[in-house]
């Protein structure tokens, strides 16, 4: 329900990559092979199957996010169930579901952290039933390993799920012959995450895509998580820790409480579980050091169960001597869900789809980008190649037009990373033998950072210089709203107080 009014805001910058991608999938092309993308494929086939949906393709994206999170957190209640009654196992999902759609956690995107939590809910599911069953534990534990694989399947740090369930596999399974079921806990879980795994590598072997998955998907990654110094990591970090505070402020209280009571009343078994779960999803969370406020989804199951088990410690406490349990439970309830309720209730009942994105992501402009799209289909023909100088894949979704080089965004070719600047001249003689028709300027400013390498900014400001034309300017004005004027003779109109967002440009003709 929560969800529903937010189906139609629009794309933001990771969404249009996976949208294109999804889109040519279609076409019979290839992830990585084809369009550089540093995310595991799940993604992209799930993208896919949403763009089959007989709706508009934002909701239809937006829309299997609300089925995957609702599927999350029913899974979360049958894994709070192992932990709690079953009114604060419910409590649980619920809490979950309000946290889950929080804007501020870029909660209304349907990213790669929102998808990859059901699996991972399930696999845990799975572990703590074998560590109980000896009658199927072969099977469970290959199952537990097989949703882990499917996790990863969607984001790389789904992993550290296998090495908290290996470390906790000693403690939940009993004391006898400890190390011989570590070793079978290790073989069978293994196994499912090579069911997944070796299906998929298959998957990009027969189509000649096995060594581009690879390198784009674990080689370039290993440079990406290393590319930041660790005072800029640190800094990110409690930046979007302020952020979140405003949600989730409360919840952490119970969350701590929660732990406490666990180790006060002795359940150490169940506070290893959940506090190894915690501290190894704050290791998913950290593995990049950019401290996105979607990275915090990864702690969300684990955060809103804890935080369940205090606000149960809570209800149970002697000081409420003599107040009835209805009362009890309603403090507690609005004790947990009072401060993400504010923060979401202007994005379901006052903000348009257009202004909630813009105050989800303020100075990105992705409530422009349907237009600029739009327009950019119609300056273009159908099979008609583009040069987007940017980071805006989800303009060529819009346009539903090619782009005239892999790098669909251009991140990869600026940053730390090894051979940059060969990447950057192949991308330039990929972009000059492709021949686009129209280029869209929309820089990033993380382009420019000190010390990037520039020879890709040199040779595409002169290329376009050269071939082409302005032919319209996205204006932003002192109130933050974006306009798309065309340009007179070549040139971009004058307008005072305003700043160019983009502009777009065509083929001069010879």
């Amino acid at each position: 329900m929560l969800r529903v009014p937010l189906l139609d805001i629009p794309l933001e910058r990771d969404e249009g990559e996976y949208a294109y991608i999804a889109w040519r999938l279609g076409h019979h092309e290839l992830p990585y092979r084809d369009w550089v993308d540093q995310k595991p494929p799940g993604i992209f086939w799930t993208y896919a199957a949403a763009l089959k949906l007989p709706v508009d393709p934002i909701r239809s994206i937006h829309a299997m996010g609300l089925l995957w999170a609702t599927a999350s957190a029913v899974a979360l209640f049958f894994l709070a169930r192992r932990f709690l009654k079953q009114p604060w196992a419910a409590g649980a999902a619920l809490l979950f579901g309000i946290l889950s759609i929080d804007p501020y956690i870029e909660g209304t995107a349907a990213n790669t952290e929102l998808f990859m939590l059901l699996p991972l809910i399930l696999s845990q599911l799975a572990f703590l039933a074998a560590a109980k069953s000896d009658r199927h534990r072969a099977l469970l534990l290959t199952l537990a390993g097989l949703l882990t694989g499917i996790a990863v399947a969607f984001k790389q740090v789904a992993a550290v799920n296998w090495f908290l369930q290996l470390a906790l596999w000693p403690i939940v399974a009993g004391k006898e012959k400890r190390l011989q079921s570590t070793f079978s806990f290790a073989g069978w879980s293994v196994a499912g995450i090579t069911v997944v795994w070796a299906a998929i590598a298959l998957y990009f072997f027969g189509r000649h895509g096995l060594g581009n998955l690879m390198e784009n998907v674990f080689t370039h990654n290993l440079e990406y998580i290393h590319s930041l110094p660790w005072h800029t990591r640190l800094r990110a970090c409690l930046d979007t820790l302020a952020v979140l505070a405003r949600t989730e402020a409360l919840v952490w209280v119970l969350a701590l409480i929660g732990l406490v009571v666990m180790y006060v009343t002795g359940r150490i078994r169940e506070l290893l579980f959940l506090a190894g779960w915690m501290v190894t999803s704050m290791a998913g969370v950290s593995a990049s050091g950019y401290f996105f406020p979607h990275y915090f989804q990864q702690l969300l199951p684990v955060l809103c169960l804890t935080a369940a088990l205090g606000a149960e410690a809570l209800y149970d406490a002697r000081f409420w001597k003599g107040v009835p349990a209805w009362s009890r439970a309603g403090t507690i309830g609005t004790l947990s869900a009072i401060l993400p309720l504010i923060v979401i209730y202007p994005f379901l009942f006052i903000y348009t789809p257009v202004q909630a994105v813009k105050k989800i992501y303020p100075d990105n402009f992705f409530e422009a980008m349907p237009d600029l799209g739009e327009h950019l289909a119609r300056i273009t023909g159908p099979d008609d190649p583009v040069f987007i100088f940017g980071s805006e894949a989800e303009l060529l979704f819009y346009a539903r037009r090619v782009s005239a080089t892999r790098y669909i965004f251009l991140f990869p070719l600026y940053g730390p990373y090894r051979n940059v600047q060969e990447k950057q001249i192949a991308a330039a003689s990929e972009i000059v033998r492709n021949h686009p028709a129209a280029v869209v300027w929309l820089p990033n400013r993380l382009f420019f950072q000190p010390g990037t390498e520039q020879t890709f900014t040199v040779w595409a400001e002169s290329y376009v210089r050269k071939d082409f034309r302005r032919e319209a300017c996205l204006y932003v004005s002192r109130n933050e709203t974006a306009t798309l004027i065309p340009a007179t003779a070549g040139e971009e109109p004058s307008i005072p107080g305003e700043q160019i967002l983009a502009a777009t440009y065509v083929r001069a003709k010879p």
